[in-house]
């Protein structure tokens, strides 16, 4: 579940792995999340940015996920899903006749997955176009590209991780450079 109000996305809710904003690298290596046996530990530096995870059951939906560190704060930043329905377009040197069906497929997938987590109508879901949503600790969308060799098709929870000290000191900042 992703919850709009808070952004707290539960992953597992019986096995409590969850990220939420403000998340520090600490918590996070002492989550069950980061012990499971879906994080991909071969060349692991608890120093790297990115972590990444499966593919594992979120919500009865197959999916890989990266979880991103950075921002002013060095905490969860970022949240990459990609249904596991896209691994069948890996090597642009061998696509599947049928990839455009697979990013499409793919992005249907991502969209009812999202509308589930979210609780939003299916109605604010455009199937052929990226989604984004503004909400009070970051956003999160529902991307879908196929001009590159291979398509842009997950969704993306971002974290904003500003404090109202930030918030503030980045207004003053811009007001600062106003010519």
């Amino acid at each position: 579940m992703l919850d709009l109000k808070t952004g707290r996305f539960v992953i597992d809710a019986e096995k409590g792995w969850e990220l939420h904003p403000f998340m520090s690298r600490q918590e996070f290596f002492n989550s069950g999340l980061f012990k499971s046996e879906y994080l991909k530990k071969k060349d692991l530096n608890l120093k790297d940015d990115v972590f990444i995870f499966g593919p594992m059951s979120i919500n009865g939906y197959e999916m890989y996920m990266n979880v991103i560190f950075g921002g002013l704060h060095d905490c969860v930043e970022k949240i990459r899903l990609v249904s596991t329905k896209l691994s069948e377009i890996k090597d642009i040197n061998n696509m599947p006749s049928n990839w455009k069906e697979i990013a499409y497929e793919t992005k249907r997938i991502n969209d009812e997955f999202l509308q589930k987590e979210t609780s939003m109508a299916p109605s604010c879901l455009d199937e052929d176009k990226d989604n984004s949503f503004m909400v009070s600790w970051g956003s999160f969308r529902s991307d879908f590209c196929l001009r590159y060799d291979i398509p842009d098709v997950e969704i993306v929870i971002n974290y904003d991780n500003l404090t109202e000290e930030d918030n503030k000191r980045l207004e003053n900042m811009g007001t600062k450079y106003l010519w």
